[in-house]
């Protein structure tokens, strides 16, 4: 059994300990104040002395355009914003940016050069421009972007036809049917110099790999410099199908024959194969078809003639006649 000696012994031995552990505690933390406060009048004096000197700072400004005519369409983006390098004193830009939290640079648009329905916003006016909106002491040393070129148009546009230009690959046994472009007509605006020269617009290009069904999508227009599309964009519908041989027997008719002849083939009707979607499976006839034998085309001393298909319907596809050479005999009326 422990004695009362070595219970108070263990007992003061634990608290010297505990009490050392927080002389230390109390000393790091005394550090880490003292370090704290000759950082923080590092930092003051830091900022007292760089204010003092000539400092480089960029701002943005938002860009405006005043007396811009109602008559006027920008054809191209005109910038929101403009990036400012700005020289002077560290505490005139301070001053400057807390009293202009919403700093804004106005350019008068009638003012502009103007040349082929382009308008510049060149160095010198953006020059002109920031010496009445800094005040004294600071100026600007350089801007981006600059200069800036605005395409504009007098207000006068066309509808001109969209052009489809992706590429639609469909699954074996798959056929595309057709591509339809909603709307199919978009109006353009664009300067003199560019407004006849457009004929058609493109669609961005696409492609679309392993279709087995019609699919439906939304494409942008393809960007042209100075040019504006209204509507930007436009929906696509590709029409896929699955395809299938189709045989029909169509009868053989002659053309170009003299009113005193008459021409019989052997046999009097061809077997005309093609390709063909489910959905005009059904609707496709005999009728839809005309293979004929040319009779200009016959020499005296051929022993056949050779069949010609004149017209197939719309949906079909691969349209091969079957025999291709038939016997033939003319008779005199």
């Amino acid at each position: 059994m422990e004695s009362g000696f070595s219970i108070l012994r263990n007992r003061i031995s634990h608290t010297l300990k505990r009490g050392w552990k927080r002389l230390r505690q109390i000393k790091a933390d005394r550090e880490i104040l003292v370090f704290s406060i000759f950082l923080i009048v590092a930092v003051v004096f830091w900022f007292s002395q760089s204010i003092k000197d000539n400092t480089t700072l960029t701002l943005d400004f938002a860009l405006e355009l005043k007396n811009v005519p109602k008559s006027i369409i920008f054809t191209s983006d005109v910038p929101k914003s403009v990036s400012v390098s700005v020289t002077g004193k560290g505490f005139s830009i301070l001053q400057y940016v807390s009293k202009h939290k919403d700093k804004v640079i106005e350019i008068d648009y009638s003012e502009l050069p103007k040349a082929g329905g382009v308008v510049t916003i060149d160095n010198y006016v953006w020059k002109k421009a920031f010496q009445k909106e800094l005040p004294k002491g600071l100026t600007y040393t350089s801007i981006s972007p600059s200069p800036v070129e605005i395409y504009y148009s007098m207000g006068d546009h066309k509808q001109v036809p969209v052009v489809f230009k992706g590429k639609i690959r469909t699954e074996s046994q798959h056929q595309l049917c057709g591509i339809n472009i909603e709307p199919q007509y978009v109006d353009v605006y664009a300067p003199y110099s560019q407004y006849d020269t457009i004929t058609a617009v493109m669609t961005e290009p696409v492609v679309y790999s392993d279709v087995e069904d019609t699919i439906s999508f939304r494409v942008a227009l393809q960007h042209m410099k100075g040019v504006k599309m209204v509507p930007d964009s436009v929906d696509v519908r590709a029409c896929v199908d699955l395809y299938t041989s189709k045989v029909l027997k169509v009868p053989i008719y002659c053309e170009n024959i003299p009113d005193n002849k008459i021409l019989r083939t052997f046999p009097l009707m061809a077997d005309v194969s093609f390709k063909v979607s489910a959905t005009l499976f059904s609707n496709i006839t005999p009728d839809d078809f005309i293979v004929v034998v040319d009779f200009n085309s016959i020499k005296p001393d051929d022993r056949k003639c050779r069949l010609l298909v004149r017209d197939v319907p719309e949906g079909v596809s691969n349209v091969k006649v079957s025999p291709e050479m038939v016997d033939y005999v003319i008779e005199q009326e």
